[in-house]
């Protein structure tokens, strides 16, 4: 008998064992029929496991679960770790691209992604070291600095004009940006938040951010866009006191731009809490003795057409005078206190699981 097409899809082979944690009601029997000598149980943290799979709800669960999940997998095995998709209903702190901390500190990169029915998604995690990918671009792949490019100018154009076609952008505190350099701070709730700031904040002095690009380097139109009009500064998460990164940094703040930064690290777990923020950006600010510019965002965790997007810019904070900590907890208390009381609106949601999941 033909094995079963979610079987495949988890590349269970002949002989196989698959433990799976935590599994949703009936997900064992879907599995069904199994390649010849396969099996597939229940998951306890014992004996070793050819697949191992693991259904999490959000990033607190994965963090309890990983340990047992992963200390049963053979050497060599295939390792799927399933969340739930907007569709599911299911409040969660996991995406494609974000929450997986605890899985990269492990020195595993995902390298498949597959969706196992209308309330799952599930990512495969393999050894970082056998994984062959694109390295990720110096930290000085673009210019920086003051200006804004004609081609930024163009983008910036173009798209802020049909996002406020689609979306309600309700923002507080503009005359507060400052015209010269400074480091931007803000939560981090979804894609939304960077391409907002580009066209709520004014296009000059001109916003670099500090980002990951492994994701967008995925999305070939995303990437060769990104190229052409600039304003990212590329961070290598594998690499630790980057002499490169900072000095372009300064480069930028020196020529008069503005270094932007989501000091969280990742996305926020849900709509008005902050994980604990980095000190990176304080460290830039104070050695290029520009201040910090504290905004909050609400409502851009997940994102439908019509909907409306809070942005909260707040006073800049000085660091003349003033150590990396003290900027630190000024920043984020400054962001803290800047959040909306927030409540996700009822009523229709057009194009939710679509936009929401769409970087």
């Amino acid at each position: 008998m033909r094995p079963s097409e979610l079987s495949r899809k988890l590349k269970i082979g002949p002989g196989d064992r698959c433990l799976v944690f935590n599994p949703p009601e009936g997900y064992l029997d879907r599995l069904e029929p199994l390649p010849e000598g396969a099996s597939a149980g229940s998951g306890n943290g014992a004996g070793a496991a050819d697949v191992v799979q693991m259904f999490v709800a959000d990033r607190a669960a994965l963090q309890h679960e990983f340990s047992a999940g992963y200390g049963a997998l053979k050497p060599g095995g295939r390792l799927w770790v399933a969340y739930p998709n907007v569709g599911s209903g299911v409040a969660t702190d996991l995406s494609r691209n974000h929450g997986w901390a605890v899985v990269y500190g492990a020195g595993l990169t995902a390298t498949d992604e597959i969706s196992l029915d209308g309330s799952w998604e599930a990512l495969r995690f393999e050894p970082s070291a056998q994984v062959e990918r694109s390295p990720v671009p110096g930290a000085d792949m673009l210019p920086v600095g003051r200006a804004a490019s004609p081609a930024f100018r163009a983008v910036r154009a173009i798209a802020g004009a049909l996002f406020r076609l689609l979306f309600r952008f309700d923002v507080q505190g503009r005359a507060r940006i400052p015209n010269g350099p400074y480091v931007l701070i803000a939560n981090h709730l979804g894609w939304m938040d960077a391409i907002s700031l580009l066209l709520l904040f004014p296009p000059e002095p001109r916003i670099h951010y500090l980002a990951d690009p492994t994701s967008m380097m995925r999305n070939r139109p995303l990437w060769a866009l990104v190229r052409a009009v600039g304003g990212i500064v590329p961070v290598d998460r594998r690499q630790r006191g980057n002499t490169m990164l900072f000095r372009h940094v300064q480069r930028c703040l020196e020529r008069g731009g503005v270094v932007a930064v989501f000091p969280e690290g990742d996305f926020g777990p849900s709509e008005g809490q902050l994980l604990p923020f980095k000190k990176g950006f304080a460290h830039f600010a104070a050695s290029a003795g520009v201040p910090v510019l504290p905004v909050a965002l609400a409502g851009m965790k997940e994102i439908w057409v019509g909907k409306r997007l809070f942005v909260r810019i707040g006073e800049e904070i000085s660091t003349q005078g003033r150590t990396v900590d003290e900027i630190h907890r000024l920043g984020e208390g400054a962001v803290a206190a800047l959040l909306p009381a927030y409540q996700e609106p009822a009523g229709r949601k057009p194009m939710r699981r679509w936009l929401t999941a769409l970087f």
